[in-house]
Order: structure tokens, then C-alpha cells, then sequence
């Protein structure tokens, strides 16, 4: 596996655990503002891991279409 190859996967897994939490067509309880906050937080960080990853190793990818 290359460095690109696993910023790909990571990339694609932060992406559908950012889905599956904002998932808006499912009934749930209303959520803590001060827990949403920090769930937003800890997203933001992995993306600027992964943003680290991508720069730190050189990766070159492209924008979907």
C-alpha cells in the first residue's frame, strides 16, 4: 500500500463517519449543544491529520467530479 493509497482510505472512512453523524433523515434525541461542539472539534481534527498525513508524505490527489 502506498502513502496515497492510505490517505485515500482514510480520507473515504472520515468521510462517511461525517455522513453517517450528520445523517439527517433518521428520528433521534435531540442531542447536547455542548456534546455537538465536541464532536465537531474532534472532526476538525482528524481532518487537519489528515491534511498533515497528505502534506508530510507527499500526496497528490484530485477533486472528484
Amino acid at each position: 500500500m502506498t502513502a496515497t493509497e492510505k490517505y485515500l482510505a482514510m480520507n473515504n472512512e472520515f468521510c462517511r463517519l461525517r455522513d453517517a453523524i450528520y445523517e439527517c433523515d433518521v428520528e433521534e434525541a435531540e442531542e447536547d449543544e455542548k456534546v455537538q461542539k465536541t464532536v465537531e472539534a474532534a472532526l476538525g481534527i482528524l481532518c487537519q491529520y489528515l491534511d498533515y498525513y497528505k502534506e508530510l508524505n507527499d500526496v497528490h490527489t484530485h477533486e472528484k467530479k
